[in-house]
């Protein structure tokens, strides 16, 4: 029988964007994503947990069309976080900041996406050189 040995993964968050109140709606700028979360479903992702709609606002701001379903938001299941899933990719924004941002005490929320990579514990140890600590 041969066992597997599966790799120790290493998170890496990357700053993608960014979240902002705007004339009542949340607005998510994620690189070439424009994206809403509408008037009446900020409250209730915020304060209620639920799950809300996001919007593709593209072709609006472009002023050609009608708002397209591109996803959902919701709280993560230890209340700390929004998750976003935005045409099939994941993002992340600290529930503090989105809050602070909804207040006022705030201009924006950070978003940002989670990777999980195979780490290589070893690397680090080689490229030190001899007799230096990391």
């Amino acid at each position: 029988m041969v066992k597997k040995v599966s790799k120790p993964l290493e998170t890496k968050i990357e700053h993608v964007g960014t979240v902002k109140l705007s004339g009542g709606m949340l607005r998510i700028d994620v690189k070439i994503i424009q994206a809403a979360i509408a008037r009446s479903d900020v409250s209730r992702l915020v304060n209620e947990q639920a799950r809300v709609t996001v919007w593709d606002m593209t072709p609006v701001w472009a002023g050609s069309g009608e708002p397209t379903e591109a996803g959902q938001a919701w709280i993560n299941g230890s209340g700390r976080a929004v998750m976003y899933q935005i045409q099939g990719r994941r993002y992340i924004s600290p529930l503090s900041h989105l809050r602070a941002a909804v207040a006022g005490s705030r201009k924006f929320a950070n978003i940002s996406t989670i990777n999980w990579e195979p780490c290589n514990p070893g690397a680090a140890e080689q490229a030190t050189p001899q007799g230096v600590p990391a």
